[in-house]
């Protein structure tokens, strides 16, 4: 956990910034003997007690023009160059502490970000949990810019102490509005918990809620999440029969703050506090809860399925299924063949246990690449066939760690280092997510086609009909034909949920099987956009793997491939000028030039010229250029160009390529992290090197 840089001893430490600023300062001595002798009262809202107290003081936070113009007219006045000459502080690192001239309780402090930037909580939460751990007495909270922050333009919190929140009663069934508690002594584990919850809450941006932690004395952390429907209630105004109370972190924890007298004595209606929080908060009900995701997988399309099914599974027909082999058909008339019925354009087989799987005989993995092969392959879950164009799409449904339990094994070796496992579930885990839910917004690229260039690029966004596929083109999976492992269970287990967080939203967590020596830029293999998470880095792990640890971590068929972190592929002309035709249905002639236009920092290309005697033509990106050069896929497109000696025309006789590393190079390298791990680095290590500046963030 990144710890927040305090000098904070001790409460001593508050008490003595407390004297000295009574000394100096009369405007925050005479705010605080007034509190005081604030009329307070106590009342029954829905069995809870909640306070009320007449603060006129307060005005200036409750009645605060938020707009973004008044926020632009007027000058921070948190930021240290704008604070009164007798406002004093306590230095915390990236943090002061300062006394809150207009509190609410006996002790009210601010604790304001020294730079200037926006009330955002994103990577912030851990900043709470520390300040928490060295104010055991006080509750730390955070108003979100439109959940009560009258400074919603400079990141601060507020420590108020505990005892004063009637929240802390009974946090888990507070009852006025919806809350999320989180709890436990792990910082790292409670603050990826409370990210997680507010990840789900957000709508692409910061999310609407106050946020408040605790710790006591042996560092048992409490945090509560209160989402919010509205920053102000339907009363709220100056006019006759309405009220000044504008709900934030205190008011939700059950202190109403009441500038005004006709504020008072309004609330001294239960109904009348009832109605704010129902203005402001959530029911119980209308929260979702965060869960594991149901995923839909595309397996294979084609005219037939020849299945077998294992176990008892159910569905649209006269009985269930049970241990049986059956095929189903495509009709040309848009309808689905099964058992001598005919169906409708989906037919959805059901798992009746657990347990049951079904098997789909002859599935072509590895499409387009160099270690293409059939095989079959079981599942889990439940299995959809839809028709579509004339064929039938089978896609599994299938829980997202169930997904995950195949994809690690798929992906790699399921006895290779359980680090590197926990490494991948977490990318896996993000990566898809990221795709779908919400969906990553790039720049409005789009490949392109004319007379004079090519340039294409193969992403997610190729399939309408499902989720993900179940090859390459995104993540392999291969059901439960690839056996698990403890190590492969163990990883998903101590990583459920964890996912890659970069500000507010899901890292596009991309791998590649080997790098090369350094990492590329995203801009090289697909959209025009460079996510700062994915920096080409120079990686000294990929190049030191020894057979014993590659023995542990590829699959049998990526046993096979060999030499592709420094490789060499030599054509004969004639060979070239076949291959780029069978690959573009363009026949360029005799190949006479073959020139990088353009390379990204690990030396791959993405902009590449081929000059033949009947054509001339520009092709990118990175894997349209792999794939034009070879009859399946160059490892890569880090490579030089050689030009064999040329015949009597002036055509070279040859052409040869050599490269370095093995798939796009962009984000995680597997080679790498796996030597990582036999290294003895730790998951999140690994994790941080390869995607720095991100955070682990827990969603279930």
């Amino acid at each position: 956990m990144r710890a927040v840089n305090l000098i904070i001893a001790s409460m001593i430490d508050i008490e003595e910034l407390y004297e000295r600023q009574f000394a100096i300062w009369p405007l925050a001595r005479e705010n605080y003997r007034r509190l005081a002798d604030c009329d307070r009262m106590t009342v029954d809202v829905g069995g809870e007690s909640i306070v009320v107290q007449y603060n006129p003081a307060r005005i200036r936070s409750s009645a605060a023009d938020i707009s973004k113009d008044a926020i632009a007219r007027r000058r921070c006045f948190l930021c240290a160059e704008n604070r009164p000459q007798e406002q004093i502080s306590l230095d915390c690192g990236e943090y002061e502490i300062l006394v809150n001239p207009y509190p609410v309780f006996d002790r009210h402090l601010t604790i304001a970000f020294k730079r200037h930037e926006d009330q955002r909580i994103a990577a912030r939460v851990r900043d709470m949990i520390g300040f928490a751990r060295e104010l055991p007495d006080m509750t730390v909270f955070y108003n979100g810019p439109r959940s009560g922050a009258s400074a919603p333009d400079h990141l601060h919190f507020q420590a108020v102490p505990s005892a004063a929140l009637p929240l802390w009663s009974h946090p888990s069934d507070w009852s006025p509005v919806k809350t999320i508690v989180v709890s436990g002594t792990d910082g790292d584990e409670v603050a990826q918990r409370i990210e997680g919850a507010l990840w789900n809450l957000r709508h692409g941006e910061e999310p609407d809620m106050n946020l408040y932690v605790r710790s006591d004395r042996k560092g048992f952390i409490e945090a509560v999440i209160i989402p919010r429907k509205a920053h102000r209630p339907s009363c709220y105004g100056q006019s006759s029969g309405q009220a000044l109370v504008s709900p934030a972190s205190v008011e939700m924890a059950g202190v109403i703050i009441a500038p005004r007298e006709a504020d008072f004595a309004a609330c001294s209606d239960s109904q009348f506090i009832m109605k704010i929080y129902d203005d402001c908060g959530y029911l119980r009900c209308e929260i979702p809860e965060i869960s594991e995701r149901i995923l839909s997988v595309g397996i294979v399309k084609a005219e037939k399925l020849d299945l077998c099914f294992h176990g008892a599974y159910s569905g649209p027909f006269s009985s269930g299924l049970f241990d049986r082999d059956i095929s189903v058909r495509a009709l040309p008339d848009g309808q689905i063949e099964f058992d001598g019925r005919t169906f409708g354009k989906e037919i959805i087989f059901s798992a009746v246990e657990p347990q049951s799987s079904f098997t789909i005989r002859d599935v072509m993995i590895g499409i387009g690449f160099h270690w293409q092969q059939h095989e079959n392959q079981s599942f889990h879950g439940d299995l959809s066939v839809r028709w579509c164009d004339g064929m039938l799409q089978a896609v599994n449904l299938v829980p997202l760690e169930t997904y995950l339990r195949s994809v690690v094994s798929s992906e790699m070796n399921a006895a290779a280092p359980e680090e590197f496992l926990k490494a991948h579930a977490v990318i896996s885990r993000s990566w898809v997510l990221a795709q779908i839910e919400p969906p990553l917004k790039f720049p409005e690229d789009t490949c392109r086609e004319t007379s004079e260039e090519t340039v294409r690029w193969y992403d997610h966004e190729a399939h309408t009909d499902f989720d993900v596929c179940a090859d390459d083109h995104c993540q392999r999976y291969q059901g439960c034909t690839k056996a698990s492992t403890p190590q492969v269970e163990s990883a998903l287990e101590a990583t459920r949920g964890e996912v890659l967080a970069f500000g507010y939203d899901l890292c596009d967590a991309r791998f590649s099987k080997c790098c090369g020596g350094k990492t590329e830029l995203f801009s090289t293999c697909w959209q025009s956009v460079d996510p700062s998470y994915l920096p080409s880095i120079d990686d000294p792990y990929c190049g030191r793997a020894s057979k014993e640890v590659l023995s542990t971590v590829l699959n049998h068929y990526d046993l096979v491939t060999d030499g592709y972190y420094r490789w060499t592929v030599t054509y004969t002309a004639e060979e070239l000028r076949q291959i780029i035709k069978d690959r573009t249905g363009m026949d360029y002639g005799d190949i006479l030039e073959i020139v990088p236009l353009h390379r990204g920092p690990s030396g791959r290309i993405d902009r590449l010229r081929i000059k033949g005697s009947l054509k001339d033509r520009i092709i990118g990106k990175e894997l349209e250029i792999r794939r034009t050069l070879s009859p399946s896929h160059l490892y890569s497109s880090a490579f030089t160009v050689e030009r064999g000696a040329a015949d009597l025309g002036g055509v070279p006789r040859s052409w040869t390529f050599c490269g370095s590393g093995w798939g796009h190079g962009v984000g995680l390298c597997q080679i790498g992290a796996a030597v990582m791990a036999s290294e003895g680095h730790g998951y999140r290590d690994i994790l941080n090197f390869y995607f720095p500046g991100t955070r682990l963030i827990k969603l279930y």
